[in-house]
C-alpha cells in the first residue's frame, strides 16, 4: 500500500487534520513530507497501527489523548484520560495571574484543581517563580508534577487532596483555579469528545454548577494573605452569581475578564483586610 492510499482510507472516515496527525504518529512524517513522499510504500504494520488509531478516534477519544499531548500557552503538555484537556479559553486565567503578580513582591501563588498542571506550569514558567498546585486525583497530580518539571525545570510543590485540605496553615498572595463548574444539563449537551474526558473535571455540583466554586470562595480568605487575590474561571452565565458570592465573602475590587471569543471567562477579587 502507498502512503497516499492510506491517507484516502483515513479521509473517508475523519477530517484532514486528524488524518494528518494519525499519519504523523505512525510514520513520523510531517505535513510537508506526507505530500512529497505520498507515493512511498508502507508496510502492513504501519497501516494496522493507523487503523487502530482511527478506531480510537471514531469511538470518540479526543485526538489529544491519542497523541498523548496538548499545546497550551506555547508549551506541550502531557495529557491522558485522567486529566482535562487544556483549552485555549483557559489561557485567559494564565494571563490574569501573570498580570496580577505584579501587585506583589515575590508572590506566592496556588493553583487549585490543577488537572494536567497546565496553568501552574505556564504561570511559573512565565514568571520564573515557583507555583504551588494540588488536585483531588492522584493520577492527575502525577501528570501535573511531570508537566511542571518538564516545562519549568523545577520540582513543583504539588499536593494531593480536596481543595484547600493540603494547604492548612499556608498563605498565598494569589489563588487561581479552573474548577469544575458545568451543570448536569450543560454537561449532557456536550459532544462525545468531551464525554471522553473525566466527568469530575466538568460538573461543579448544585443546580447552577457552582457547588465547588461556592466552597472555594467561602474558604479562600483563610488561605490568602492580606489583600490577597482569588481568580476563578467559570461560565459567562455564572458571572453574576460568582460576583455576589465574592462580595458575600468580603472580596472587593471585583473584575471580570473576557476571553479571545469576547465571552466573560475569569472573575477575580481582592480579600478585604480584617
Amino acid at each position: 500500500m502507498r502512503l497516499s492510499e492510506l491517507r484516502r482510507e483515513l479521509l473517508a472516515k475523519i477530517d484532514s487534520i486528524d488524518a494528518r496527525i494519525i499519519i504523523r504518529l505512525v510514520t513520523g512524517l510531517d505535513d510537508v513530507h506526507q505530500i512529497t513522499e505520498s507515493n512511498n510504500e508502507i508496510d502492513d504494520g504501519i497501516r494496522d497501527k493507523a487503523l487502530e488509531l482511527l478506531s480510537m478516534r471514531l469511538s470518540g477519544m479526543p485526538m489529544a489523548y491519542i497523541m498523548g499531548e496538548k499545546e497550551f500557552y506555547g508549551h506541550l503538555f502531557k495529557v491522558s484520560p485522567s486529566v482535562l484537556i487544556p483549552r485555549p479559553d483557559t489561557e485567559t486565567l494564565v494571563d490574569t495571574a501573570i498580570q496580577l503578580s505584579s501587585l506583589f513582591q515575590n508572590p506566592r501563588i496556588l493553583d487549585l484543581c490543577t488537572g494536567s498542571g497546565a496553568i501552574a506550569a505556564s504561570v511559573a514558567y512565565a514568571l520564573s517563580i515557583p507555583v504551588s498546585f494540588s488536585d483531588i486525583s492522584d493520577s492527575a497530580l502525577s501528570i501535573a508534577k511531570e508537566n511542571y518539571k518538564t516545562i519549568t525545570g523545577m520540582d513543583g510543590d504539588g499536593r494531593l487532596g480536596n481543595l484547600f485540605e493540603p494547604w492548612n496553615g499556608s498563605s498565598f498572595d494569589i489563588i487561581i483555579s479552573n474548577p469544575p463548574y458545568l451543570t448536569d444539563t450543560w454537561y449532557e449537551e456536550t459532544d462525545k469528545d468531551v464525554k471522553a474526558e473525566p466527568v469530575n473535571a466538568f460538573i461543579g455540583g448544585g443546580e447552577d454548577g457552582l457547588g465547588l466554586i461556592r466552597t472555594i470562595i467561602a474558604s479562600a480568605p483563610e488561605y490568602l494573605s492580606e489583600s490577597g487575590i482569588l481568580a476563578l474561571e467559570c461560565d459567562y452565565r455564572q458571572m453574576g452569581i460568582c460576583g455576589s458570592l465574592l462580595e458575600k465573602s468580603r472580596f472587593t475590587d471585583i473584575h471580570i475578564i473576557k476571553d479571545l471569543a469576547d465571552k466573560e471567562r475569569v472573575i477575580y477579587g481582592r480579600r478585604l483586610p480584617e
